[in-house]
Formats: C-alpha cells, sequence, structure tokens
C-alpha cells in the first residue's frame, strides 16, 4: 500500500466564498474539491499548498497560510493511503481553467451537494473548528 502525504487549502475570498475546482478526470471527475496535492520531498506543506492553487486555479497566494488540522484518507481495495495537512488562507483573484480542472469562487451553501467528499468534511472541520477525520474504505 502506498502513502502519499498531501496539503489541501481552503482559500476564502474577501466576499466569503471559497475557491474550489471541478474536477474533469478521475473517480470524482465533475465532483468539486479544495486545491491541492502531493508534497514534493524537500518541500513544506504551505509551499505545496502555494504551488498547487498556481497550478490548479492561476491564483497566487500572497497572504499568511495558517494550518487547521489534518486527515486520513485510507482506501483498501485501491492500496492508497494519504494523510492530508489542512491549510486555511484569505485570498482573492480571477481563477482559471487547467487540463485538470474548473476553478470558481462559490458560497459553500451552493456547493455543498456537489462537494467530493474529502472536499465535505475538510470545509466542516475548519467551519467547525475541527482538527481531524479520517475517510476509511
Amino acid at each position: 500500500m502506498k502513502l502519499r502525504l498531501n496539503a489541501n487549502i481552503i482559500m476564502v475570498n474577501p466576499e466569503g466564498k471559497i475557491l474550489l475546482v471541478r474536477l474533469k478526470k478521475g473517480h470524482f471527475a465533475g465532483g468539486l474539491c479544495i486545491p491541492g496535492g502531493g508534497i514534493e520531498p524537500g518541500e513544506l506543506s504551505f509551499e505545496t499548498a502555494k504551488r498547487e492553487v498556481e497550478e490548479e486555479t492561476g491564483i497566487k497566494v500572497d497572504s499568511e497560510i495558517i494550518p487547521f488540522g489534518f486527515c486520513e484518507l485510507l482506501h483498501k481495495e485501491a492500496e492508497s493511503h494519504r494523510v492530508v495537512l489542512l491549510l486555511h488562507c484569505v485570498g482573492n483573484g480571477e481563477p482559471k481553467e487547467t487540463d485538470e480542472c474548473v476553478a470558481e469562487w462559490w458560497n459553500y451553501e451552493d456547493a455543498e451537494e456537489r462537494l467530493i467528499p474529502f472536499a465535505s468534511e475538510a470545509i466542516k472541520t475548519w467551519k467547525n473548528k475541527g482538527f481531524y477525520f479520517k475517510i476509511n474504505k
């Protein structure tokens, strides 16, 4: 089983909207997720979050990034185990579309039904000032 370390970020703009990406590929294609991805060797979690936000949305993170928790995603059938560091920041900008996703600012209430399970739990954890959740399949 592979173990992977990720960093994902909840970016909120001054209007209170959350930056989400609509996935184009994979099992969750069409679903909404928070930006993020794998931490590269020698990279800190906040550096990963900045890089991934810019790659996935075209928006540059210039504000302070605050860690708020982590989660564990275990999928035995797929032989996948991820530990995800959860981060938060305030930002703004015009999101772009990439080959992998379409980025947009969303009101949480409008996005809630479309969120993939990981993103839904991450946002709930952040909103409720929690620090940990797990998804075990």
